[in-house]
């Protein structure tokens, strides 16, 4: 609700000063983007490796424990211990392997910022271009919430706020 209200706000402000807007649909722009197909189409192939590579380990901790829970009652506690042990450390390296693939800064990630930054950079770069050649003061991404992609370099009042306040 906050958000419809700053943007109709935003909307007012800036008709009354005569600005120019405009917005876009950078999801439609990705969707048509024959590169960007290729990048998601690579992604997706990699999290199913990755996922099937994680999902084996902890399949191998479940068989490990399994065979444990059967031969138990013929296992002296040093084996019984040395086996809870092997299952602890196959569950240890799947859950390892899991946030070294699908954390925030996992591999996962880096390879599908890798391959759609150049893309993301190239229709930001048209998104400029069009805005300026149309003259418009503020594009809006309707594929987002809220985000400005472009606005006129004259209209930033960033160094003079900075400066008010004494940076």
């Amino acid at each position: 609700m906050k958000r419809l209200t700053l943007l109709i706000l935003m909307v007012v402000a800036a008709t009354a000063s005569a600005q120019r807007l405009g917005y876009v649909d950078t999801q439609a722009l990705l969707k048509r983007h024959p590169m960007y197909l290729q990048a998601q189409a690579e992604v997706e192939r990699l999290n199913a490796q990755y996922h099937g590579e994680v999902q084996s380990l902890f399949d191998d901790a479940d068989a490990l424990r399994g065979q444990l829970e059967a031969e138990k009652v013929l296992l002296t506690t040093g084996m019984v211990a040395e086996r809870e042990k092997l299952i602890a450390s196959t569950l240890d390296s799947a859950k390892a392997r899991q946030m070294r693939y699908f954390a925030p800064e996992g591999t996962l990630f880096a390879k599908r910022q890798e391959l759609v930054e150049p893309i993301q950079s190239q229709i930001a770069a048209a998104i400029r271009e069009v805005a300026r050649r149309r003259k418009l003061d503020f594009v809006f991404d309707k594929g987002s919430n809220l985000a400005v992609v472009y606005a006129n370099e004259s209209l930033d009042i960033t160094t003079e706020v900075l400066q008010q306040l004494g940076f």
